[in-house]
């Protein structure tokens, strides 16, 4: 009964620790500071994607890309 007792104790705690790191928050990709380089490679400016975005050159479906996250980009819209 007591080997019982401790397993399901022991379950409880895992449980616990695994929804405290669920529901963790995490940062905003776009509220943090990137390397923003053109589509031809130049590197651009160092700055948030809203800043990104005011600083694009020209406008396009993408004008601006993240250095260090592919998926990241930053549009102008006129």
């Amino acid at each position: 009964m007591n080997k019982m007792k401790l397993a399901f104790a022991a379950l409880a705690a895992l449980i616990g620790v695994g929804a405290a790191y669920a529901t963790k928050i995490k940062p905003d990709v776009r509220a943090e500071n990137h390397y923003w380089i053109t589509i031809g490679g130049t590197t651009v400016l160092y700055g948030t994607t809203a800043q990104a975005e005011l600083n694009c050159p020209g406008s396009g479906i993408t004008c601006l890309k993240a250095l260090d996250n592919p998926n990241l980009v930053a549009t102008r819209t006129n």
